[in-house]
């Protein structure tokens, strides 16, 4: 999968140390990952990420637990059923746990 937005992760990694090596974690997973659907990626990250559903679109995306539900990562995942390996993930949103429970993002993606 190519992630795109990387920048985002770079940008966290810079705030806050102990966010670097989780990110870089995630980063080399799905960088190696080929998912034809969201059932692959729960296999991949079992409990550590969930699918919600945004307000605005009622688009669904997913939503990574990063440094032991520290962070969220907020993503939207295009997947190829072709050719898996070449799908994208978007970086939509990284922030603290407390930031995502607020909700505030839903209405804004």
């Amino acid at each position: 999968m190519r992630i795109i937005t990387r920048r985002r992760l770079r940008d966290l990694s810079a705030r806050t140390r102990d966010a670097a090596r989780p990110l870089g974690e995630w980063e080399d997973i799905v960088l190696l990952a080929g998912w034809r659907t969201p059932a692959d990626v729960k296999a991949t990250f079992g409990k550590r990420v969930d699918f919600v559903k945004t307000d605005r679109t009622g688009s669904s995306v997913a939503v990574f637990d990063i440094a032991g539900n520290k962070y969220r990562l907020v993503t939207a995942i295009h997947y190829l059923k072709e050719f898996p390996e070449l799908g994208r993930v978007y970086v939509l949103r990284v922030m603290t746990h407390h930031e995502y429970d607020t909700n505030n993002w839903k209405a804004e993606l």
